[in-house]
Parts: C-alpha cells; sequence; structure tokens
C-alpha cells in the first residue's frame, strides 16, 4: 500500500479551512443555534447536547495556524514548513474525516 506522500507526489499542500462554506456557516451561525435551539428544536430533537459545542469548536480550530502547528523538516534538503494541527472529528470535519477513511481502506 503506499503511503502518502508517495500518492500525493510528495509535496504538502496546505488547506484553507476558513475559504469553505462548512467553516463559514459553523464560524457565522454556531452562537446564534446554540441560544435559539431551546426554544425552537429542543422539543423534536432532545435537548442541546455539550458535545456538539465541543465538536463545533474543535472544528474551527481544525487547520488554522494560529491554534497551533508544528514545524515540519526535512533532514535531508532542511526544506521546512508548517503543519497545522487538526481537530480528529471524524464525520462532522470533512479534512479529518477523509483523512480517516484513507487509512482505514
Amino acid at each position: 500500500m503506499p503511503d502518502a506522500a508517495s500518492v500525493a507526489g510528495g509535496v504538502y499542500k496546505s488547506r484553507r479551512p476558513q475559504a469553505s462554506p462548512l467553516f463559514r456557516l459553523v464560524s457565522d451561525h454556531l452562537h446564534r443555534l446554540q441560544t435559539v435551539y431551546d426554544d425552537r428544536f429542543a422539543r423534536e430533537y432532545g435537548p442541546w447536547r455539550p458535545v456538539v459545542a465541543r465538536v463545533a469548536d474543535k472544528f474551527l480550530a481544525c487547520g488554522v495556524l494560529e491554534h497551533g502547528f508544528a514545524r515540519v523538516r526535512c533532514d535531508a534538503c532542511t526544506h521546512e514548513y508548517l503543519l497545522a494541527f487538526s481537530c480528529k472529528c471524524r464525520y462532522f470535519c470533512p479534512s479529518c474525516h477523509a483523512k480517516r477513511l484513507a487509512i482505514w481502506t
């Protein structure tokens, strides 16, 4: 099974999570959803679960350098780049979910 570097051609390309429609939707409307959820949705879908806010907050920090990163350096050529931390939230974060699917298939 080929490793990720050989599949991608050995070149890491950082993504821009803030540019995705899902990121913009969550960042723009999460607070409002939390404030109106009990009145509008709790009766039909149950109470607001704290895990929802935790997963959304992790998603908003996923892939954003300002929320933490690792410096990756090639010993052979000394090329360096910054790799932003991921949220590891399967099913909600498209990037982390796709990575987990690729690992398990």
